[in-house]
């Protein structure tokens, strides 16, 4: 068994079913639709990704752990369901398996293509039970958060975006939590869920060919951090009038009135530390009905660039109230 490594290409027009969740209205995930977009023009224009999701340290160890997690699956389906080695294969896919688009494609990656030779039933962890026949995808994940989360919904397009790519009626998705609880989940094709991808990945297409024409086909901002990035500056200081703009109005109102509220919070938030602080005095921690405030000291050594010998470490401290 190895890593699956990504096998579809945005140059090409392949949108990979990792990604193409966060496409559909209403489902978040790792990246916005707008982030996928300036990931698709980069790779389409040749250029090399400083920043790509896949060079994350916690991505990397994942897909060191892939082969892993497949071998706790094998062994869950040999020590609960008494299947010899010879009743099912796992593999690897050399290469990606795709969907025909209109405008481009919806491509799939597979971590592990399972094939059953004769049909059993098989429970997952939360109790659904399916028969299982000819292949369907099992995708890996190794996941940092609660062993009661439940599978995002970006995975869960993930799947049916495989399920969709290989003509399979069923998906798995295995995750190994937090290094130790192994779980696997049973999904079934989901036509509906289907259908929004389909729409999703055109529109992405449509969007993606726009602005290759110089057209703003860009998604609208998940934030306003991403509002400054994809509406880039003319680097003109010429003063526009937009007094005819009936929604600036309103929109101005509330900017104002939630920048005036958040400065007089802040000052109240600092009116009642201090007071608070003025009450627990040298104590650190003090609980109060369900909150622990905490006031803990902590120590850096004093440098000027490099440490400075002798001398005498300062000291600050931290403030915070935690309900409990």
């Amino acid at each position: 068994m190895k890593d699956s490594g990504r096998k579809t290409s945005f140059a090409r027009k392949e949108m990979g079913a990792s990604v193409i969740g966060v496409l559909v209205p209403g489902v978040t995930g790792f990246l916005t639709p707008n982030e996928v977009m300036e990931k698709a023009l980069n790779e389409h224009q040749g250029k090399v990704a400083t920043d790509d999701l896949a060079n994350n340290p916690k991505v990397i160890a994942g897909k060191y752990l892939e082969p892993v997690i497949t071998k706790l699956f094998i062994d869950e389906l040999i020590r609960n369901y008494s299947l010899p080695l010879s009743a099912f294969q796992i593999s690897v896919p050399d290469r990606a398996d795709f969907y025909k688009l209109n405008n481009g494609f919806i491509g799939s990656s597979l971590d592990n293509l399972l094939t059953i030779d004769e049909e059993f039933e098989l429970t997952d962890h939360n109790n659904f039970t399916y028969p299982l026949n000819n292949s369907g995808p099992l995708e890996i994940k190794n996941y940092s958060g609660a062993a009661s989360d439940p599978v995002s919904m970006q995975y869960q397009y993930q799947v049916q975006a495989q399920m969709l790519c290989t003509g399979s009626e069923w998906g798995i998705l295995a995750r190994l939590v937090k290094g130790w609880e192994f779980q696997y989940f049973i999904y079934q094709r989901n036509q509906e869920m289907i259908d929004e991808m389909i729409d999703a990945a055109t529109d992405f297409w449509d969007r993606f060919d726009g602005i290759l024409e110089g057209k703003d086909y860009w998604y609208p901002p998940a934030t306003t951090k991403e509002a400054s990035k994809i509406y880039r500056g003319n680097q003109s200081k010429e003063v526009v009038d937009m007094s005819t703009n009936n929604e600036l109005s309103q929109l101005i109102d509330d900017y104002m009135k939630a920048n005036e509220a958040a400065k007089l919070a802040e000052a109240e938030k600092d009116e009642a530390s201090k007071a608070i602080k003025s009450i627990m005095k040298e104590h650190e921690l003090v609980s109060y009905h369900g909150y622990m405030i905490s006031h803990t000291s902590t120590k850096r050594k004093k440098t000027k660039m490099v440490e400075v010998p002798g001398a005498e470490p300062i000291v600050s401290r931290r403030f915070s109230i935690k309900n409990v």
